[in-house]
C-alpha cells in the first residue's frame, strides 16, 4: 500500500488525552464489575495519551511500509501495553482492550474528516487499520515472552522452546473461542540424526539440526511460527490454516529436506504429524497428542505427513 505524501487527513482533533479517558472509560464500562480490578488504571493513565499520540502521528506521517509506519520507540511502547490486564485472561483480553480503541479512533476520524472527503477518511482509516496491526504483532510478541518468563532462546536455531509454544497456543485459542479463526500445529521429527551423531560426530549433527531450521523458516508463512521442542523435534503452528492447508506446506517441508542433501554422505529425513484446532480438539494437550500420533502414523505407513483424524483414526497416504 502506497500512498502519496500529505494524501491522508490529519488525525482526530480530539486530544490525546481525551482519548485516552474515552478509552479507559468504554474499557470499564464492558468489563463485569467483579472483573474492573483487572485493568492496569495506573499503566492507562500514564501511558495513554503518549500511546495515542504514537498512533496518532502514525496517521499523519504515512510510509511506504505502513507495517512500520510506528517509530521503534512507539513499538515498544506497544509491547508494554501486554501489561494492559493482569491474570490468565489477559492474552484474550488485551487484543479486545486495543479493538475497543481502534474503534474510538476510527469514531474520532469520522467526526473530523468531512463527508466530501470520504476517500480520506477510507484511506486514514484503513492506514489505521495497518498501524494496529503492526502494534497486535509487537503486543502479543511481548506479551507472550513475557508470561514464558522471558526464556533463552535455542543458541544453535535461534528458535523459541516449549515455554512460548505453550503461551502461543493460548493465544491462538483464544482468538478460536471468540473468532472461531482455526489453527493448526504440526510436530517435524527428524529421522536419522541420531545415526550421524555417532557415525560423524555431535557437531555434524548440530549442523543438520540447523539446516532443518533453516528450511523451516524459509518455507512457512511470515504468520507461522517455529519452535525446537527437543534434541531432534521441532513444532509448528499455523494460524487461520485447517490440517488440510498444513498438509500442503507439510509435505513441500518434507520434499524440500530431502531435495537439498547430497546424495552421497550422512542423510536425514523428517516425520511431520498434523492436528487442528477445533477439528481434533480445543486443548493444547489434546493437540499435542494428536499431531504425535499423527507422526507415529506416519512412520508406520512409511510417509513423511499424517493428519490426524477423528475417532482416533489418521490419514496417510497408504495407511488404511
Amino acid at each position: 500500500m502506497n500512498w502519496a505524501p500529505g494524501a491522508l487527513a490529519a488525525g482526530p482533533h480530539q486530544p490525546p488525552q481525551e482519548l485516552a479517558k474515552a478509552w479507559l472509560v468504554r474499557l470499564i464500562e464492558r468489563t463485569p464489575l467483579a472483573d474492573v480490578d483487572e485493568i492496569e488504571v495506573d499503566l492507562l493513565l500514564k501511558e495513554g495519551a503518549p500511546f495515542i499520540d504514537d498512533i496518532l502521528r502514525g496517521l499523519q506521517s504515512p510510509t511506504t511500509d505502513v507495517g512500520l509506519a510506528l517509530p521503534a520507540d512507539a513499538r515498544e511502547r506497544a509491547r508494554g501495553f501486554g501489561r494492559l490486564r493482569r491474570g490468565d485472561r489477559a492474552p484474550s483480553e488485551v487484543p479486545r482492550d486495543l479493538a475497543a480503541l481502534q474503534s474510538l479512533l476510527i469514531e474520532s476520524l469520522r467526526r473530523d474528516i468531512p463527508e466530501r472527503d470520504r476517500g480520506d477518511f477510507a484511506r486514514s482509516v484503513e492506514n489505521l487499520a495497518a498501524i494496529f496491526g503492526s502494534i497486535q504483532s509487537e503486543l502479543t510478541e511481548g506479551l507472550v515472552r513475557e508470561r514464558a518468563g522471558a526464556p533463552r532462546r535455542d543458541e544453535l536455531t535461534g528458535l523459541p522452546g516449549r515455554a512460548e509454544l505453550h503461551e502461543w497456543l493460548q493465544v491462538l485459542l483464544a482468538e478460536h473461542r471468540r473468532y472461531g479463526h482455526p489453527f493448526s500445529l504440526a510436530l517435524v521429527d527428524i529421522d536419522g540424526l541420531g545415526r550421524i551423531n555417532d557415525a560423524h560426530g555431535r557437531q555434524a549433527g548440530d549442523g543438520m539440526l540447523a539446516a532443518v531450521a533453516a528450511v523451516i523458516c524459509s518455507r512457512i508463512r511470515a504468520v507461522d511460527r517455529p519452535f525446537r521442542l527437543g534434541d531432534d523435534e521441532f513444532c509448528l503452528l499455523a494460524p487461520h490454516e485447517e490440517a488440510a492447508q498444513a498438509r500442503v506446506m507439510a509435505e513441500r517441508l518434507a520434499r524440500t529436506v530431502e531435495d537439498s542433501q547430497a546424495e552421497e554422505g550422512p542423510r536425514i529425513a523428517v516425520t511431520i504429524g498434523i492436528s487442528s484446532c477445533p477439528a481434533h480438539g480445543t486443548e493444547p494437550d489434546r493437540l499435542m497428542e494428536m499431531a504425535e500420533e499423527a507422526t507415529y502414523a506416519a512412520k508406520a505407513a512409511g510417509r513423511p505427513v499424517a493428519v490426524a483424524g477423528t475417532n482416533g483414526k489418521v490419514s496417510a497416504p497408504g495407511l488404511q
